[in-house]
């Protein structure tokens, strides 16, 4: 039987060895809270400073600036809260989200509308790019406004101008967040340059644990989502040592490997150049925008919907997927792939492909091959 193969690595990227290994050795250690004052309380607080020192380097930004969360879905959900709520009442604030937001930032905003936050959106190009002039145009009279704006998006992987977003947030007086989950551990961020008020990331999309994150607070004005006096004061609830700890680990590896992603981008490259060429009529998403390296996301306009091939491909065994993780088992369009302007239809017939460090040219090469007979046997309506 065929080894299975994971290309799904923008759902979750595997810890590596050495961050399994450190997270179990804290976990054995016995260690107290961070918080207490005694010889193993300091002890696990000088672990979680050593993580938030490494943290900051990958992300560029200062180590004071680091806020250690439960994941991404939180700092994001921190980071907006926290700029939006700084003023006191939400009623009447503005936020602008661009139309490719991940779910959780999306999911965030309507819970904020429901707080009387006015909530626009900012469109992109059919290239999956944000629209600059429609965003200035937004911008313009609303001085004081809230602007979230991810990175890279998890599903074309199309990375986003964030130093043009940075110049126009700061020219219009705004406030800009900026969801790097994404992209923390694949290509160098640079939070303190690129203007952010606050920026978050994921720690299992780089190889931590999962159930952790950081959310960079570089803005001086901040509400946290969670009180408490933990984080400075930032986020309240007893810190998650091992998660923080593993987190920093990963941190470290992935700074060291971030060249190497170049290679990701090679075997993306190969494989798209052979789906096109064997499967007429396939799409690549975003492929004339920047993307990440390792993410391609394909439309197959004559194909079954992207859930049934998903599953097949399980069953042949690669692990792919139709876009986000939170969305897994629930059939529906991709909104990314609406907002680009290719309709509901294409937007239900999607895979997205992302791959590993690991993965080779061998690996691409055989899931062509089957996805090839996939879709000719549903074409001839065979199981």
């Amino acid at each position: 039987m065929r080894r299975r193969c994971y290309l799904d690595a923008n759902a979750t990227l595997p810890a590596a060895d050495e961050v399994a290994a450190r997270v179990a050795e804290v976990l054995r250690a016995g260690l107290g809270n961070a918080s207490s004052t005694h010889a193993e309380g300091r002890r696990a607080r000088a672990l979680i400073e050593e993580a938030r020192a490494e943290v900051a380097t990958l992300l560029g930004a200062a180590p004071d600036e680091i806020v250690f969360t439960s994941g991404g879905t939180e700092a994001n959900a921190a980071g907006l809260w926290g700029l939006l709520a700084a003023e006191g009442a939400l009623a009447g604030r503005t936020l602008i989200v661009s139309a490719v937001e991940h779910p959780a930032v999306r999911a965030m905003a309507d819970a904020l509308r429901r707080h009387g936050v006015v909530v626009a959106t900012a469109p992109v190009l059919a290239s999956g790019v944000l629209d600059l002039d429609a965003l200035a145009a937004l911008l313009a009279g609303r001085r004081g406004a809230t602007l979230a704006v991810q990175l890279a998006n998890s599903e074309t992987g199309v990375l986003q101008p964030v130093s043009d977003i940075g110049a126009l947030a700061a020219g219009a007086g705004a406030s800009w967040h900026c969801d790097a989950v994404q992209a923390a551990g694949k290509m160098p961020l640079e939070a303190d340059a690129w203007g952010v008020a606050t920026l978050a990331v994921a720690g299992h999309k780089f190889g931590a644990p999962a159930g952790v994150g950081a959310l960079v607070v570089r803005s001086m004005r901040f509400a946290p989502l969670i009180p408490g006096t933990q984080e400075q004061h930032r986020r309240g609830g007893t810190e998650n040592l091992p998660g923080i700890v593993g987190m920093g680990v990963a941190a470290h590896l992935a700074r060291e490997r971030l060249d190497e992603w170049h290679r990701a981008c090679v075997v993306r490259d190969r494989f798209e150049s052979e789906v096109r060429s064997r499967i007429p009529g396939a799409v690549v998403y975003g492929a004339s925008a920047q993307r990440l390296p390792n993410t391609s996301c394909l439309g197959f306009p004559d194909g079954p919907p992207g859930g049934v091939l998903v599953a097949a491909l399980d069953l042949e065994g690669y692990a792919v997927s139709t876009g986000p993780a939170c969305s897994s088992g629930v059939e529906r369009s991709s909104p990314t792939v609406e907002a680009m302007g290719f309709g509901q239809s294409a937007g239900e017939r999607t895979l997205r492909v992302s791959f590993g460090l690991g993965t080779v040219e061998e690996d691409v090469l055989g899931l062509v091959a089957v996805l090839e007979r996939v879709l000719l046997r549903s074409k001839e309506g065979r199981p």
